[in-house]
């Protein structure tokens, strides 16, 4: 049998940040075998379960216990802030390819952000809610399946519906996309079905309009030839009307090129000076850019010297101070020197009488030795001398132990006396410490803030080489932006006078005949006879500049044709100049005017040259539609010549066609066209020219506001940048004193630490040598004690036998006495020297350590003095090399002094020519404007007489789309009122035939094409929907067999899992309408151990609880899910059924990953792995997991 680890973890991460009670990075980390999340109620342990449901897709906030999607964001706590964007990812294996994707391992991510804002992620890859639920879909996981069970889960199986629950078996059978394929469907029959009517109604509609249109087919062909005899009798008309001729321009033409040549001469010459006005300018404000430069450079200069000054001083004083230190560590090496020696004596003196000392006290320990061997000599002789012997022995012992006391007492005393001393030092080293712990700090300080000087001084020194450099950047743009403000100036000045001059002309109205002129200013004036009228054609329109040409043409004298209100006006006009003899004027009466637009045929339109019908391409006011109609109602532009042809012939040669280039093809064939001579009597350019002049000087006023303002704005940052650098400057060098100051005093403070350390080293030396001695003197206490508890013993059992012995016999010799008390004496004087020579042996080691201390602290001051002379050497070549910077920089400061006058000489020379040069340009613009209005007037002269001229041949054109020598032709021997009369016969016969739709004649083939094209679509519609409802009955019988299929499964596997938790019993599940798959109820039939079948809802609570597991696991067996997280839902199950549903759940996590949030115990103890959730800091979930096979505890945390 396979073990659980040959299973490949599907499952393998839960990573969770941000989410509800999770502020920090959560990782969970999930294995084989049964995972439980366990923790107290209010801990966030049921958030993990909501984070997996999120992740996958739940849309509903109130799913996720919230109220909106922003809920599941930490909101914080007391000591936390919220946070700004929540994230779970899952990690999932894909080693066998449950996936459709190419990788072994799959992150799925969401994000959402308090905006509002979210997104879906795949292995960090951006994506859409749909492609994971496409990646999910038959995996047996997702937020739709059974991977998510939580206690609302069981408490739905328990209240649901028998008709509801049918949806438990539709989601084992996956029929839920069957019926979305069913839903999709029936959706495409509805729209089928109403596409079909919509085209029932179409073809109605279109039969119904086919009629009619036939019939007004057969009018417009009526009408279009009957207008093609009116437009030929019309020109006929007109033939008979012309009758002017062509003079005047001969001697206006030639005085104009006279002063055009000499007004461009003056020009010339004045662009020249101004030019090399402009020029000597930016040259003088380079100069001057230079002298501030100079003088700033001179400052800085100056600056730089005075610090170099005061580095001279700074070393002069540091330079001082060292050799004052070497004088002084010179005596003070001296003082130590001369107190070694004088130790030295002290010690050689101390050695030899030591030497004398031990000689001594050898001397008496050999008499000590002689005086026993005689008492021995004595002894033997006769008891006395043993009496004697006991007598020496008992004053041996006395003498032992009065040595032993007196030794005692002085090691004693000795050792007080070290124990002071020791005390004294530690005293003193605890001061020296404290003083050395303050300067060290001190010196700590001191370092802090040099480093922080150091820092600072760095960072200004890139803030002022970035101030230098947006300085120099600002100066360049300023002399750019001044050439270019001098230009824009120029430029603006120009525009304006054009624009003043155009104005000027329009005012005047010059360019317009006699009569119109007068007319137009009379009804500017007010005069009651012109009051009734509009405007010129010129005045009334817009026209691109690209069809200005094309237009003037088609139009011709019509521009100056002048639109009335009414009929009324117009005649009152025609009186007003009848009697002031003011000339002719044509009038455009707009009550009776008869404007007709015609119909392009499709030939026409799809002809590439095609550009469009005179009237749509200009701008007016919709009340001038009858008269804009009347005079380009009927005109065709297109592009060039061959497109004019190529649309005359397709049309017939009945449409008069014009091009951009002003060239024309009249009805009839007849063409016209060559070059155009535009002098000024161009009222459509003019008007246009100025309208655009306005919006430049606008624009070009508004730039030059903008530069003016921009050139102001820099030079403002100019200063101000200037000022911060002088600021900058100034905090530098107090930074530099304030460094140097710093310095001095850190010296200071190491030099007392250096002294402190030596102080230090030289206390520990003593301390360690009165530690050994105090050593040396406690073990010579102990066995002084020993010795005199030994000596006490002695002579009280030396006391007790000298008295038995002097009873026994009272013979005692005086030599016996004598030897003895020689002896005692001797031992006594041998005592003594020994004394003395101890207290010599530790004076000469005391005067040893002295001067170790001696010659440690004069090295470390010959060390301090070589240190010094090396800095003194320092400062010695740092000032030399201070004085060759300061004598560089005065030499550089004289040649800056000069250069600087140089420039000044040069500034004032250039700006006296500057003077004079603005006095000649003064001159030259006043001759240019004089020549410039005496070529105004003559202009205004040759445009008057080009008008006059051409007045005859526009009238010609603007009507009939003819020049006189085409219209020539059309001359006829008819008289003018018979001609009319005709003229007025088809006017009255078109009018007889009503409103003519031109536009029928190719819309009736148009309409009867579409209704064809619509009875085919009918008939695919009618073929779809037949197709759609096969599906749908398809559809439903595959949903019926796999409901009933899975119905058989799931009530097995119900059948068999209800026996494994109940221990016994019974149970099935019964469908409520057989008959009716698709709609039929579940009902749920248990039968526990010892009762009998009954209803789901007649059970107890634990029953029912219990059997809704059951029928979950049963549907877990039909449609196993790789993993399946399982929230509380064996809250309601007592005791002994939580240990058979944990049983059950760790069999089946075999083959099934499952993570079980619970507190129940049972299901604890059954986990492989438990994870507790915990909230050691309030509002703030954290994870702690035990592996219960090693007991091992590990803390996760992001």
């Amino acid at each position: 049998m396979a073990k659980p680890e040959d299973f490949p973890v599907f499952l393998k991460g839960i990573h969770i940040q941000g989410f509800k009670s999770f502020a920090d990075r959560v990782k969970l980390e999930l294995g084989h075998g049964l995972s439980v999340i366990v923790g107290p109620n209010g801990s966030g342990k049921s958030n993990v379960a909501d984070a997996v449901r999120w992740v996958l897709g739940e849309q509903s906030a109130k799913s996720l216990r919230g109220v909106k999607m922003e809920d599941v964001i930490f909101s914080g706590s007391t000591q936390r802030r919220p946070v700004g964007m929540a994230e779970v990812s899952l990690i999932f294996d894909n080693t066998t390819g449950i996936f459709p994707l190419d990788f072994r391992e799959i992150t799925i991510t969401r994000r959402v952000y308090r905006d509002g804002d979210g997104q879906y992620l795949i292995n960090n890859a951006s994506c859409r809610l749909r492609d994971i639920q496409e990646l999910f879909m038959d995996t047996g996981a997702g937020k739709e399946g059974f991977s998510i069970i939580g206690q609302g889960r069981i408490e739905e199986i328990l209240n649901l519906k028998s008709e509801e629950r049918r949806s438990l078996i539709e989601e084992a059978a996956g029929i839920t996309k069957f019926r979305y394929r069913k839903r999709e469907a029936l959706k495409r029959l509805d729209a089928t079905i109403s596409n079909l009517q919509r085209l029932d109604d179409i073809v109605r509609e279109i039969e119904a309009q086919l009629t009619p249109l036939a019939a007004q087919a057969q009018v417009a062909e009526q009408s279009l030839a009957l207008s093609t005899e009116q437009r030929r009798l019309e020109i006929q008309l007109t033939v008979l009307d012309i009758s002017e001729g062509k003079q005047k321009l001969s001697l206006a033409s030639k005085d104009s090129e006279t002063l055009q040549s000499s007004l461009v001469e003056a020009q010339a010459l004045l662009r020249l000076e101004e030019s090399k006005n402009i020029e000597d300018k930016v040259l003088l404000k380079e100069i001057e850019d230079d002298l501030q430069r100079m003088q700033g450079e001179g400052f800085q200069a100056e600056q730089a010297l005075d610090a170099l000054k005061h580095e001279m001083s700074i070393r002069a004083e540091r330079s001082k101070y060292l050799e004052e230190q070497i004088a002084w560590l010179t005596d003070e090496i001296q003082v130590d020197e001369e107190k070694i020696r004088n130790l030295n004596q002290r010690i050689s003196t101390l050695a030899a009488k030591q030497a004398v000392l031990k000689h001594t006290v050898e001397e008496s320990q050999r008499k000590v030795l002689e005086q026993e061997e005689k008492l021995n000599v004595v002894r033997e002789r006769n008891l006395a001398e043993v009496i004697e012997r006991i007598k020496a022995d008992l004053f041996q012992a006395l003498s032992e132990q009065a040595n032993c006391a007196n030794e005692l007492t002085g090691a004693q005393h000795t050792l007080a006396s070290l124990e002071q001393q020791v005390l004294q030092i530690v005293q003193e080293q605890g001061i020296k410490v404290a003083e050395r712990q303050t300067l060290s700090e001190t010196s700590e300080a001191q370092e802090k803030e040099l480093r922080q000087i150091e820092r600072q001084a760095i960072a200004r020194e890139e803030e002022m080489l970035s101030l230098r450099t947006e300085r120099d950047q600002l100066k360049g743009l300023q002399q750019e932006n001044n050439a270019g403000l001098q230009k824009h100036k120029t430029l603006t000045e120009q525009s304006r006078a054009r624009m003043h001059a155009l104005r000027s002309l329009e005012n005047s109205l010059e360019g317009y005949q006699r009569g119109v002129r007068e007319v137009m200013l009379a009804k500017k004036k007010g005069i009651k006879d012109c009051i009734g009228l509009c405007g010129t054609v010129a005045e009334l329109i817009t026209v691109q500049e690209k069809y200005e040409l094309a237009l003037e043409t088609a139009l011709g004298a019509g521009l100056q044709n002048v639109v009335a209100e009414n009929e009324k006006g117009a005649k009152a006009a025609i009186s007003y100049l009848k009697v002031h003899q003011f000339g002719r004027v044509t009038f455009l009466p707009l009550d009776i005017i008869q404007g007709n637009r015609m119909s392009v045929s499709q030939v026409v339109e799809r002809d590439p040259g095609y550009i469009g019908v005179a009237v749509d391409l200009v701008t007016y006011d919709l009340v001038y539609k009858p008269a804009m109609e009347f005079l380009l109602g009927r005109i065709v532009v297109v592009s060039d010549m061959n497109a004019a042809t190529r649309i005359a012939k397709a049309s017939g040669y009945r449409l008069r066609i014009v091009t951009l280039e002003g060239d024309q093809v009249h009805p009839g064939g007849s063409l016209s066209g060559g070059s155009v001579q535009r002098k000024g009597g161009n009222l459509l350019a003019r008007s246009r020219e100025i309208d655009s002049l306005h919006v430049a000087l606008v624009r070009l006023e508004k730039d030059l506001s903008d530069k003016e303002q921009e050139y102001s704005e820099n030079d403002l940052r100019l200063r101000a940048i200037q000022e911060n650098m002088d600021n900058l400057s100034l905090k530098q060098r107090e930074d530099k004193e304030h460094q140097v100051m710093l310095k001095t005093v850190h010296e200071n403070v190491l030099n007392q630490l250096g002294r402190l350390e030596s102080d230090l080293m030289g206390l520990n030396l003593r301390n360690q040598d009165n530690m050994a001695q105090k050593d040396a003197l406690c073990l010579r206490l102990t066995s002084l004690t020993e010795r005199l508890d030994i000596a006490e013993r002695t002579s009280v059992n030396l006391r007790e036998e000298y008295n038995r012995r002097e009873q026994e016999a009272k013979v005692a010799t005086g030599e016996i006495e004598s030897h003895g008390e020689q002896l005692t004496q001797e031992k006594i004087r041998l005592a003594k020297w020994e004394q003395e020579l101890n207290q010599c042996t530790e004076q000469l080691g005391h005067e040893r350590s002295i001067i170790r201390e001696n010659e440690s602290s004069l090295q470390l001051k010959k060390l301090k003095q070589v240190g010094f002379q090396e800095n003194c050497q320092t400062v010695e070549a740092e000032q030399g090399a201070l004085n060759q910077q300061l004598e560089k920089h005065s030499l550089a400061q004289e040649a800056q002094q000069y250069s600087l006058m140089q420039r000044r000489q040069e500034r004032e020379g250039l700006a006296a020519g500057l003077l004079k040069l603005e006095q000649e340009i003064l001159s030259k613009r006043q001759l240019e404007h004089a020549l410039e209005q005496r070529l105004h007037a003559n202009e205004l002269r040759v445009v008057r007489y080009e008008t006059e001229c051409q007045a005859g041949e526009t009238r010609l054109v603007e009507e009939f789309s003819l020049t006189w020598e085409e219209a020539i032709p059309y001359q006829t021997e008819e008289e003018r009122s018979v001609l009319w009369r005709r003229v007025q016969a088809l006017k009255q016969k078109i009018d007889d035939l009503g409103p003519i739709n031109q536009a029928a004649i190719e819309e009736y083939p148009k309409m009867l094409a579409r209704k064809v094209f619509m009875l085919a679509q009918q008939d695919d519609l009618v073929e779809a929907d037949q197709t759609l409802r096969q599906v749908i009955s398809e559809l439903d019988k595959t949903m019926s067999e796999r409901f009933i299929e899975s119905f058989h499964a799931v009530n097995g596997a119900f059948q068999e899992v209800f026996k494994e938790l109940f221990c016994g019993g019974n149970a099935e599940l019964h469908l409520v309408d057989p008959e009716h798959l698709l709609e039929t109820g579940v009902e749920i039939i248990a039968q526990p151990p010892g009762k009998k079948p009954q209803l789901l809802s007649l059970l107890s609570g634990g029953e029912r609880a219990l059997t809704a597991i059951a029928i979950l696991f049963a549907l877990l067996r039909v449609k196993p899910s790789p993993f399946c997280i399982l929230d509380e839902i064996e809250a309601s199950l007592d005791d002994a059924n939580v240990q058979r549903f944990a049983q059950y759940i760790h069999r089946l996590s075999d083959s099934t990953q499952f993570v079980v949030i619970s507190h129940r115990k049972g299901t604890m103890e059954s986990a492989d792995v438990l994870y507790g959730i915990t909230m050691e800091e309030s509002g703030v979930s954290k994870l702690l997991s035990v592996q219960l096979d090693k007991r091992e505890d590990t803390l996760y945390s992001a």
